[in-house]
Order: C-alpha cells, then structure tokens, then sequence
C-alpha cells in the first residue's frame, strides 16, 4: 500500500489518472475498491522517502513492471508513466 500511496501522490491530478491508477494498483495486487478508497484517504507519512536516483527507478519498475514487457501501453498509461517519472525527477527511458 506503501508504494500505491507513493504512487497517487506523483500522478499528479487523481481523477484525470484515477483509471490508470486502479490498473497499475490492480498490477501491485491491491483491489479495486482498496485503491479507489486509498484515492482520497492517503497522507504523505503513507508514502516512500526516497534517498538515491536508484531508489526512484526501482520504484518506477515496481509499479510499471508491464511498461517494459511485449506490451503496449495505452496513451493514457503511458502519459501516467511519463507524468510519474518527471514528477520525480527522473528522464523518461525509450520504452515501447
């Protein structure tokens, strides 16, 4: 749940990512119903502190695991990936 909560707070806007959200909650194991109430109820002390750049990678591959596999990510999820690894500050890697 860490991670999620780490995760809505560098997605930027909730309900314009809210979809994509779910999903790559979904990806991490957590319930539909879990994420979409984690949305509003999550507080900065539920989410990762991040040390080093190799933190934030690790934490990217965590949660877009399926980024780099043969899939193909639809515009919006790739936009959420995108807007995640901007918002921490991390170049955006030639993925798909």
């Amino acid at each position: 749940m860490q991670t999620l909560c780490t995760l809505v707070k560098y997605a930027g806007p909730v309900n314009a990512n809210k979809d994509e959200i779910v999903h790559v909650g979904q990806e991490l194991g957590v319930p539909k119903e879990d994420t979409l109430e984690l949305l509003n109820e999550w507080e900065e002390v539920d989410t990762v502190k991040f040390t080093t750049e190799e933190d934030k990678k690790r934490f990217i591959q965590s949660c877009f695991p399926f980024m780099t596999k043969d899939y193909h990510p639809d515009q919006s999820e790739r936009k959420l990936y995108n807007h995640v690894v901007s918002n921490l500050g991390l170049k955006t890697s030639s993925i798909n």
